[in-house]
């Protein structure tokens, strides 16, 4: 800034996951550009998917009018910048650990309509062989913008209920058991 030069952008990646999509775009399934960029294009998704892994993001199939986001960790703030995610649903799917819930509340305070996929009491213990540790789990006692459920799993993560700082990171979950999950939930809510 002293010498008069601007600070690097923020840049968000995303997919548009249905060929429909993709005409804004000229064709490109997978971009990276300045948030302010992605703001001001005509996309009209009918669903957007809030992602955390990049490689879970890069192996879902097509889904029709969606749009997926990936890899923002708490950085979330952008989406409030995202206009055309205002009013339609969006899913966020992250690592079932206490930092997955902190950016999911992190998420609903910019697009309040957020569902999570995959990250409920069910989910975790289904896949108790794939646990691992989360080394620093997140301070906060609650978080503010989870449903009732999605705090009891926070909570019990918190409490050590499950063990000691239980994760399941979400690229450990067999993928067609995910992709089947993640279909489902869009046609439920779209």
């Amino acid at each position: 800034a002293v010498c008069g030069l601007r600070p690097p952008p923020h840049l968000v990646r995303m997919r548009l996951l249905d060929t429909d999509l993709r005409s804004v775009t000229g064709s490109l399934s997978d971009i990276t550009a300045p948030i302010g960029e992605l703001a001001h294009r005509p996309i009209k998704p009918r669903c957007a998917f809030i992602v955390e892994n990049v490689q879970t993001a890069l192996a879902f199939g097509e889904l029709k009018g969606t749009v997926l986001i990936m890899g923002l960790g708490y950085a979330v703030e952008v989406l409030g910048e995202l206009s055309w995610l205002t009013g339609i649903p969006c899913i966020y799917w992250g690592d079932l650990d206490t930092h997955g819930f902190a950016i999911l509340s992190r998420v609903r305070g910019y697009l309040p309509q957020t569902v999570s996929c995959l990250m409920d009491e069910h989910t975790l213990l289904e896949h108790r062989e794939l646990w691992g540790n989360e080394s620093q789990p997140h301070s906060a006692l609650e978080l503010p913008n989870l449903t009732p459920a999605e705090q009891d799993v926070y909570q019990g993560l918190k409490s050590q209920r499950w063990g000691i700082n239980v994760r399941l990171e979400q690229e450990r979950i067999y993928w067609p058991t995910a992709w089947n999950k993640i279909q489902q939930t869009v046609l439920t809510i779209i």
